[in-house]
């Protein structure tokens, strides 16, 4: 689920102050600023769960107690962080008493490292404690980005491997799918996979949270991640990200890549234009990811604009082709980006109508014409795209301002998740609101590792 400003909250019982485990699945947004994963509030006092504004993860025990914040920094806004934060003060080595792993590894590199004292209480499972997830002790300093499978065991300190695992065959940490089979009083295991029913505790004790602001969901996950765009890829100065990356604001001369790119396969994903303004979209050349971030079409990109114009950037400065890839563009409208990585060819829809880029009047097409790689438009002959490019997404502004929803399979334009008819690719991945040509599909990792050379 996406989290933005909203969380979700429990009021606790009395449990095991002195043991408990705490594992949780997130995905980055914006980074730049301290950010909240959970807290628990008691009155002046508080625990924090965060990455602070420096990009560290931080937890903070209350006032004059444990604190640890790692040296290293996080930053990938593409990629899920998995931890865990363990602590028994029972343990009479100081080491043995607080312990972080990320990713299955214990963290052992802090800046600030402060353990708790002997067989000291922290505020986690006190009686009367709110517990917050996505946010701090205010609430505010809200976790802006995704979070799946969050849990607390109550009375047991463990290691990352009770909720994850190392896959046999590509060596990468993954998630085990099951809640903890004794969490404990005041444990609870917040998968997040309920579209109607995001916080829904379904470990054995069945807690009841409460949700402030609006939690969108999504089907972007640990087990599956989907492509976003890329926060850290862009003139910082004129973006802003919200709801996991995949609505975006620019103002200015600027352009922003995506978090997955492909070198083989067909492949598509959808954009509501919220605010028009100066709107480009489309593909680009990944190798040139730094390249060009002041121009609103970035060196190696093709896409269509507001016009609608198709523009490339094959030298470093953009330029129209004199070809129309849709009839009009217009604000609350949908736009369908499809790309034949083999072929270096590509088609733009709107609202559901695919179009063959022509000179002056756009032509329509059907969706099986697409699908058998008719009227395309050749990028190899606008840009620096070639058979050795490693192609993504991309979006751009040249002067107004535009605001732009992106679906890459996560089923949602902002907040507003797709009801009713809605269609997955032929690998039956993502959630669409207009149905893929075949064979094209949804950027994320299951179908990458099938398709994407």
């Amino acid at each position: 689920m996406a989290i933005g400003s909203s969380y979700m909250q429990r009021t606790q019982t009395a449990g095991n102050r002195k043991t408990w485990t705490v594992s949780m699945w997130v995905k980055r947004c914006d980074v730049d600023t301290q950010q909240c994963l959970m807290s628990v509030e008691d009155g002046a006092a508080y625990v924090l769960w965060k990455f602070n504004a420096s990009e560290y993860f931080e937890w903070r025990g209350e006032t004059g107690a444990a604190r640890f914040i790692t040296n290293r920094v996080f930053r990938d806004c593409g990629a899920w962080y998995h931890i865990v934060v363990a602590c028994d003060t029972t343990e009479s080595v100081e080491a043995d008493r607080f312990k972080i792993y990320i990713n299955g590894v214990q963290e052992t590199s802090f800046g600030t490292e402060t353990y708790p004292t002997l067989n000291s209480d922290t505020y986690v499972n006190k009686s009367g404690g709110i517990l917050r997830v996505g946010s701090d002790e205010v609430p505010g300093s809200y976790f802006n980005g995704n979070m799946s499978w969050v849990q607390l065991v109550d009375g047991t300190a463990l290691d990352a491997t009770s909720f994850g695992e190392v896959d046999s065959t590509s060596g990468i940490w993954k998630i085990k799918t099951s809640c903890y089979g004794t969490p404990g009083t005041n444990g609870f295991c917040l998968k997040m996979e309920d579209r109607t029913n995001l916080d829904l505790d379904t470990s054995s004790n069945a807690h009841t949270f409460t949700t402030t602001g609006t939690i969108t969901p999504t089907t972007d996950n640990p087990s599956n991640n989907f492509c976003t765009m890329n926060s850290n890829v862009a003139n910082r100065s004129g973006f802003t990200w919200v709801y996991g990356n995949n609505k975006v604001t620019t103002a200015g001369s600027a352009g922003s890549g995506s978090t997955m790119g492909i070198m083989g396969g067909k492949w598509y994903y959808e954009v509501y234009i919220d605010t028009l303004g100066n709107f480009y979209g489309g593909w680009q050349d990944l190798s040139n990811l730094e390249a060009d971030v002041n121009e609103f079409v970035p060196r190696g990109a093709v896409c269509m604009n507001n016009t609608p114009d198709i523009y490339y950037n094959g030298s470093g400065s953009a330029v129209s082709t004199g070809y129309k890839g849709v009839s009009s563009v217009a604000a609350s409208g949908y736009y369908g980006f499809a790309f034949d990585v083999p072929n270096l060819k590509c088609w733009w829809s709107e609202n559901g109508q695919w179009y063959t880029a022509n000179s002056g009047t756009a032509s329509t097409l059907t969706r099986a014409e697409v699908t058998s790689n008719t009227s395309g438009f050749d990028c190899t002959t606008a840009s620096t795209m070639s058979s050795s490019s490693i192609i993504g997404p991309f979006m751009g502004c040249s002067t107004s301002a535009t605001t732009n929803s992106f679906n890459f399979g996560n089923g949602v334009f902002g907040t507003t998740a797709l009801t009713g008819t809605t269609y997955t690719d032929d690998n039956d991945q993502g959630v669409f609101k207009y149905e893929p040509p075949d064979g094209f599909r949804a950027l994320c990792t299951k179908n990458i590792k099938a398709y994407g050379g």
